[in-house]
């Protein structure tokens, strides 16, 4: 096993134009560059999440517009062992969970 840490970066896009409506869609980095098999992985994943490849636009998109498909994809990349991190228009719902995670417990004031 390597100890390389696996990373994936998700850039989130506004695909919302044409015949798209109320889609929530992105690209991604993966570092270090996957295998065939790692690449398999990975798509399995994003499919499993409710992710199709547009490939006129080569972005994941999901064509249900279910608010929690974000957090379900970051779940499931996690699961197979990637550290993942956001960036472009990120969906509110993960937003909203960053600010939670970066909230600090209420405790005495000093």
């Amino acid at each position: 096993m390597s100890n390389t840490e696996k990373s994936i970066v998700l850039t989130w896009r506004d695909e919302n134009y044409g015949q798209v409506r109320g889609s929530v869609a992105f690209r991604a980095a993966i570092e270090p560059y996957p295998s065939d098999a790692a690449k398999a992985k990975v798509v399995r994943a994003y499919k499993a999440a409710g992710f199709e490849l547009h490939s006129v636009r080569q972005a994941w998109i999901a064509p249900d517009s279910i608010e929690s498909i974000p957090a379900t994809l970051v779940e499931k990349l996690e699961a197979i062992g990637y550290k993942v991190t956001h960036d472009g228009v990120v969906p509110p719902v993960l937003e909203d969970e960053a600010k939670e995670a970066a909230t600090p417990a209420s405790g005495p004031k000093i």
